[in-house]
């Protein structure tokens, strides 16, 4: 007898890595962000893709659906039905059940492709989300799981990077010193002294951050059961070295945020607007998932890096007047990872551009709408969100903030 079995496309595993770009380094190199390649397609899914690279990012947004697969002849129907199941468990973000299905299904018919590549996805999903963890033991709990979701799946190099990217970022944490808060846990060198003495200030501006966010986010992420919100600060060099990021890079979010800081009191301000930046990252990754446009994204991280609403206001009526006469690179150009533009004069752009559209939705239909937004996103999507909040299509709006400048 034959059966159709499910069959679990490949997913992005890398997250929405939201990153500070610094561009007073004309000659830095960008790299490449990776390219994943995909096998799935109807019931759509929520996705894992990102925003920017490190590894951990790279904006490729395919089709993500399920795709119905022929299965060899003799598969027991009750193991087809314990795949399907295990899709849905996946689907839901019940990692650890979907594995547990999986594997099922892989030790009953071992030489089923569908199962074994299965298996792999749902332990590649399993590893990202215990690498985000506040727990050193779950780190390398992740390692060991990315590890036979590679064996399971030679032929995926988007696995083989992810596990050699957690190897290094792992390595890179080793020996660090841990300070915790209520929402934050803090690591760094215990031999820089002037970070033993200072991460309390770094602490109580997240901490204040943290409150802000929850009350214009409308939700708490560790409130809601998510670990606490994981901060790494390097020295500059080790933050490259780490992040795989160029020097145009002031700060990534992969699941924890990670800030290069050589002179803690001489940084100190510029430091405080990066983390920031980052945790906005870090709640637009908790309430609107992977796929929340990057225009959205790093324009509301942009809008959040002052405590000042005065000092953010001048930023925003700046970067307008910056665009002034300029040709405008097209919202369709700015769904994914503003990075992947690759040219840093196009990066810069895209970023302003982000800042001043975000700021515009503000003006012309409510503070709240791009929080809104980034809400709806799981759910119908900005696009479809941001025409039913204001009875106006996005491209129109678009349209409008271009010509307002």
């Amino acid at each position: 007898m034959k059966v159709m079995p499910l069959v679990v496309g490949a997913l992005s595993l890398f997250l929405g890595a939201g990153v500070v770009l610094v561009f007073n380094k004309p000659g830095a190199k960008k790299p490449a962000p990776p390219t994943v390649e995909r096998r799935i397609a109807p019931d759509e899914i929520d996705t894992r893709s990102a925003r920017v690279a490190v590894p951990m990012s790279g904006d490729r947004r395919p089709e993500e659906t399920i795709k119905r697969t022929a299965s060899p002849d003799g598969v027991d129907p009750r193991i087809a039905k314990m795949n399907s199941d295990g899709v849905d468990a996946l689907n839901a973000g019940r990692f650890m059940k979907a594995v547990e299905l999986f594997e099922q299904c892989y030790v009953a018919v071992p030489k089923e492709p569908v199962f074994t590549g299965n298996l792999a996805e749902a332990l590649a999903r399993l590893a990202s989300s215990e690498f985000d963890a506040d727990s050193e033991s779950r780190r390398r709990s992740a390692i060991e799981h990315m590890t036979r979701a590679v064996e399971l799946a030679p032929s995926r190099p988007d696995l083989a990077q992810r596990l050699a990217q957690m190897k290094s970022l792992a390595e890179s944490e080793e020996g660090m010193w841990t300070d915790e808060s209520e929402h934050f846990q803090l690591s760094y060198d215990g031999e820089r002294s002037e970070l033993l003495g200072g991460a309390s200030v770094l602490t109580n501006a997240l901490e204040s951050a943290y409150q802000q966010y929850g009350e214009l986010f409308g939700f708490y992420p560790v409130e809601t059961g998510r670990p606490k919100i994981r901060v790494v600060l390097y020295r500059r060099d080790g933050f490259h070295e780490a992040t795989g990021m160029g020097h145009w890079a002031g700060g990534v979010y992969d699941g924890t945020m990670r800030v290069p800081v050589d002179d803690l009191k001489r940084e100190k301000s510029a430091l405080t607007r990066v983390l920031r930046h980052e945790l906005a990252h870090a709640f637009v990754h908790a309430g609107g998932g992977t796929a929340v446009p990057g225009w959205l994204n790093e324009g509301l991280a942009q809008r959040l890096e002052f405590d000042s609403m005065a000092h953010a206001q001048t930023t925003l009526e700046r970067t307008r007047r910056d665009l002034h006469g300029v040709e405008l690179i097209p919202l369709s150009s700015l769904g994914g990872t503003l990075g992947e533009l690759k040219d840093e004069a196009k990066i810069s752009l895209a970023y302003r551009e982000a800042l001043a559209f975000v700021g515009w939705i503000e003006r012309q239909y409510g503070d709240l709408v791009p929080f809104q937004l980034v809400a709806a996103q799981k759910s119908i999507g900005v696009a479809r969100a941001f025409e039913k909040a204001t009875g106006v299509k996005l491209d129109v709006a678009w349209t409008d903030f271009a010509d307002g400048l």
